[in-house]
């Protein structure tokens, strides 16, 4: 997992770099408090089977993604408990995490 300061673009497999993903710190807000903006889904329990991100209690990460199912999409946004933001554009291969996330 890759650990970025955002605004920073890193390369090409950079998942911010993704103009979906332009407003993030106003979709990471309706997210925190359960609003989906148009397209997204969600707001369910990450599992976290595999320890791609810190390892947490049960419950502790909800994810959010676009598409039409949890398999279909491939862009998704995992929030922790402790306001921790991770984003990946491949579906699970490239966790990043996003720090210093502006909040409005």
């Amino acid at each position: 997992m890759k650990t970025i300061k955002w605004g920073v673009k890193t390369d090409s497999r950079n998942p911010l770099g993704d103009p979906r993903l332009s407003n993030l710190y106003l979709l990471v807000s309706d997210f925190r408090i359960g609003r989906l903006p148009f397209g997204w889904r969600g707001n369910r329990l990450f599992e976290n089977r595999y320890g791609d991100l810190p390892i947490r209690p049960y419950g502790y990460y909800t994810e959010f993604y676009l598409g039409t199912s949890a398999e279909s999409g491939s862009l998704r946004v995992v929030l922790g408990e402790g306001s921790e933001v991770y984003v990946t554009g491949n579906h699970y291969r490239d966790f990043i995490q996003v720090l210093h996330l502006p909040f409005p």
